[in-house]
């Protein structure tokens, strides 16, 4: 194919198909983190405790056989303890990563969404740019056909969920009707049927 000079147009000349400017309240977030643990760490949560309990069972069943043996309750104890900690650890990372974004509940973003990809990209205030240290924060840019990629649509938001460890959130209260028709049409397609 020939270029004669504007037969090819960079994916970043392109006009987007919808651009919206968000924010992200912390209950937002926090309902969307909740999301991503149901989906992706609740299996591997009750594997282990499954694993751990039927242990602690069988240590249970031993100290009825063998009750002058007082490792088993210990043993016991630790199954059940370490069952108890699986499922505290979940509450603890949550609290601590909400307690972190508190820091970034002022902050806001755009949302651009193309044919094949989209970008998210923090508004960073005038006078932070004007600040010594000052570093550009390069937006963030998904290819929508990545497999790693999945989406969850609920009655007041998009979550997006990048390779089972970042998480997006896009409030539809900041979005036109069109433009969630927009979203959910190139999004919610690639996350279903992915877990």
């Amino acid at each position: 194919m020939e270029d004669n000079g504007n037969s090819l147009v960079k994916a970043e000349e392109k006009p987007s198909l919808c651009e919206f400017e968000f924010n992200v309240t912390i209950p937002e977030e926090d309902d969307a983190f909740r999301v991503f643990q149901r989906r992706y760490v609740f299996k591997r949560n009750v594997i282990k405790s499954i694993g751990f309990g039927l242990l602690g069972i069988g240590f249970l069943v031993s100290s009825f056989i063998y009750p002058d043996k007082a490792m088993n309750y210990v043993l016991f104890g630790v199954c059940a303890a370490a069952v108890a900690m699986i499922w505290y650890n979940n509450v603890k990372i949550r609290r601590s990563l909400m307690e972190a974004l508190k820091l970034l509940e002022d902050d806001r973003y755009i949302f651009r969404l193309y044919g094949d990809r989209f970008m998210i990209e923090t508004m960073v205030p005038e006078e932070e740019k004007q600040a010594e240290d000052f570093e550009e924060i390069p937006p963030q840019e998904f290819e929508l056909s990545d497999p790693m990629l999945d989406a969850v649509e609920k009655d007041d938001k998009f979550i997006i969920i990048v390779k089972r460890a970042t998480i997006y959130v896009l409030p539809k209260r900041c979005m036109s009707s069109g433009e969630q028709e927009l979203v959910r049409e190139k999004l919610i397609k690639v996350g279903d049927g992915q877990h």
